[in-house]
């Protein structure tokens, strides 16, 4: 299945169609469909060769590489004279001068075969490669090595790519494409699991949240059960202290000082690690939406951004003794059950803010999404556009029940107290997931939306 990657793919063939030689750099996070894309990329490539490594010995992967070459290049030497050696293979590349591509998957898993690749492939790039027809894609799913590689100034490779995308989950719109459901279970699957084709993927066609938690992340032995664990021990050095500030953010430590004193490091220590799972995507400084300045913010608390490492520290961590030894069901019957409908609430309001900013019809343009925390009130959406003159704000029912049309009198009260949204010309809205009870006059400034409105249903 190949959703929602139009944009990505226009870029990969734009670059293909330039004239001259071509380093592309792509990365992303494992499992979010990088190997769909450049598959699809060289659907009729004429000379459009793939290798992905494996961690395997560099004799091994050159000899599977000889034989890509051979069936994508016509070079029928290889197979019987495989290359030897990263310097063989360089050289044939600076031979190449009919227009050819070359992707090379999993490039950390080569450059870890040999360490030398770096170093060779940018004096053979200086020398030649890039004046020849020939495109290298290297891809890789440790964000860290890539950007050391090739995005840091120390990089060895800085400065010689011609482009770079970073291939990001899909946004909630498309995650009910992969996962044909009712609209609201679409919403919590995507709170849950995010935008990662890979998990997605594994989802039985039946099975309500609850249980694809249970049966796919909670059950030993599945690969979910281990992804985010192995998510930080690939990406960071120190893997335990990481592992430490994940978990007691999910715990509800989210304030700077808070994390500080529950995981015992310092201040400038606790910025350094903070710093890095920002970096990987994983976790971000959240400020009201309404701050007019957010870097210089002092209201700043921290949540675990990421959607699946946030659902892994909050019901995998916290109860690992017991899922190892068996007692799955306990989990979920003392734990998991009683506590996942609330948790949900909080976790589905950045998919539904997105969600609202991309299906809303608004008369002007979302520049800024979020939430809003003061003394004067919590509010679970607003969105803002770029003048922050003008604001729809909107209150979140997430539960079975209908919500009444006459908690907008409360909404509207606690966003008229907000001083950042004085003098704002404000829409207000409630969305509920069971629909909506009462009658109420319409009024031009209330929108009451269903998540029917937000995610069309893809069922039959």
């Amino acid at each position: 299945m190949f959703i929602d990657r139009e944009r990505e793919l226009a870029v990969l063939e734009d670059h293909l169609g330039r004239p001259g030689g071509g380093l592309f750099v792509v990365y992303g996070r494992r499992r979010v469909g990088k190997t769909a894309l450049l598959r699809r990329l060289l659907e009729g490539v004429p000379r459009g060769a793939y290798h992905v490594g494996t961690q395997s010995t560099i004799t091994e992967e050159l000899g599977r590489l000889s034989r890509e070459l051979d069936r994508a290049w016509e070079l029928p030497l290889l197979n019987a004279q495989p290359l030897r050696s990263t310097e063989a293979l360089l050289a044939l590349l600076a031979g190449r001068h009919r227009p050819s591509v070359l992707v090379l998957d999993e490039f950390p898993y080569l450059v870890r075969s040999d360490p030398s690749l770096p170093g060779q492939l940018q004096a053979a790039w200086d020398r030649s490669l890039k004046d020849l027809p020939l495109k290298l894609i290297v891809c890789g799913s440790s964000i860290g090595m890539m950007e050391e590689l090739f995005l840091s100034r120390r990089a060895p490779l800085f400065g010689r790519r011609t482009g770079q995308l970073r291939v990001r989950p899909l946004a909630p719109e498309w995650v009910g494409a992969m996962v044909p459901r009712p609209p609201a279970e679409v919403v919590e699957l995507a709170a849950m699991f995010g935008g990662i084709p890979g998990y997605l993927r594994r989802l039985s066609p039946d099975d309500s949240p609850l249980e694809a938690l249970r049966r796919h992340v909670l059950s030993p032995g599945e690969p979910l059960y281990e992804e985010a664990a192995f998510l930080v021990r690939e990406e960071l050095r120190e893997p335990r202290v990481y592992q430490g500030v994940l978990a007691a953010i999910a715990g509800g430590a989210r304030k700077f000082g808070e994390i500080s004193s529950k995981v015992g490091l310092d201040k400038a220590n606790l910025s350094k690690y903070l710093s890095s799972l920002a970096e990987l995507g994983f976790v971000e400084r959240e400020v009201p939406v309404t701050e007019p300045r957010p870097g210089k913010s002092r209201k700043g608390r921290y949540r675990i951004s990421d959607p699946f490492v946030a659902t892994w520290y909050a019901w995998v961590h916290p109860h690992r003794d017991r899922l190892e030894r068996g007692y799955i069901d306990e989990v979920v019957r003392l734990h998991v059950r009683p506590g996942l409908g609330r948790w949900l609430g909080e976790k589905v309001e950045p998919v539904l803010a997105q969600l609202l900013a991309e299906k809303l019809e608004l008369d002007w343009e979302v520049a800024h999404l979020g939430r809003h925390w003061s003394p004067e009130g919590e509010l679970d959406v607003v969105l803002i556009d770029g003048t922050r003159r003008r604001a729809f704000v909107a209150e979140v029912k997430w539960r079975r029940g209908t919500a009444n049309r006459a908690l907008m009198d409360g909404l509207k009260d606690r966003a008229r107290a907000v001083p950042a949204l004085a003098g704002a010309e404000l829409t207000f809205g409630l969305v509920s997931r069971g629909g909506f009870s009462g009658r109420r006059r319409r009024r031009d400034d209330e929108r009451f939306v269903s998540i029917e409105e937000l995610v069309p249903s893809a069922e039959g």
